[in-house]
């Protein structure tokens, strides 16, 4: 990579708005590096759809849960490019249900995944940021980690835990210009809502302020805008009209 091209690590990044986020940096000649863990189809039909960007575009199997794949793709991709300017957490499950219902192996796997993978990736990242003069480390959320939900326990409390990770990391390196920031994407009829009933949808909606919900567009825009800042950090960003708990 050349001295003045800017370098993103985004976990995942086959689908929904992870795709969506790799296919607008990947427009505004960014390159980018992606991971998936268990969807074979996705990752195929991703790398192929993003072949015609060369050398900037690259993909590779890490389970976010797992310190030493980890360190490997973080490794590989540093070798490879150097540092990143912008690294994007938004690999993600859930596995929903009454706390009663909640088998123990479910809790572990979604805070390993969403709380985990944060903190295994900022482990990764920060030095690199450090020796690179600073960059911008993103947590992906939800506004139900301020509010609460029914039958979500477990996704609810790694979304809150994601934000008191990155607050601690914004006190931590913001005196060395690693800059931490939190976004909640808003609502979006990716595979993760795939098993909402109609009723549970909406129920959602009927949250929101305002009469529609937040397109992939403007989502990707607004992490565009995010990576670009320079003063920005500490901060929790909600891009839908549902009003949060807490912020």
């Amino acid at each position: 990579m050349g001295d003045n091209q800017k370098v993103l690590w985004l976990t995942g990044g086959t689908r929904g708005i992870g795709r969506a986020l790799a296919e607008a940096f990947l427009a505004s000649g960014w390159a980018v590096a992606s991971c998936w863990h268990r969807d074979v189809a996705s990752a195929l039909e991703t790398s192929g759809a993003f072949a015609s960007h060369g050398t900037r575009w690259r993909l590779s199997r890490c389970d976010m849960r797992s310190p030493s794949e980890v360190e490997q793709w973080a490794g590989e991709l540093h070798g490879v490019w150097g540092a990143p300017h912008c690294v994007i957490h938004n690999a993600g499950s859930t596995r929903d249900a009454a706390l009663a219902h909640l088998a123990e192996a479910d809790w572990d796997a979604t805070m390993e995944v969403h709380a985990g993978g944060a903190r295994l990736l900022s482990a990764a990242a920060i030095p690199l940021f450090l020796e690179n003069g600073g960059g911008q480390l993103v947590f992906m959320s939800s506004v139900v980690a301020t509010t609460g939900n029914a039958g979500q326990a477990a996704y609810v409390s790694a979304k809150a835990a994601v934000v008191g990770l990155m607050r601690s990391l914004a006190h931590e390196y913001g005196p060395r210009r690693v800059r931490c920031n939190v976004v909640m994407p808003g609502f979006h009829r990716t595979r993760l809502a795939a098993d909402l009933t109609p009723e549970a949808e909406k129920a959602i909606l009927s949250r929101h302020l305002l009469p529609e919900t937040t397109d992939l567009d403007e989502t990707a825009s607004f992490f565009l805008w995010l990576a670009a800042t320079r003063t920005v950090s500490g901060q929790v960003f909600n891009l839908d009209s549902r009003p949060a708990g807490w912020l």
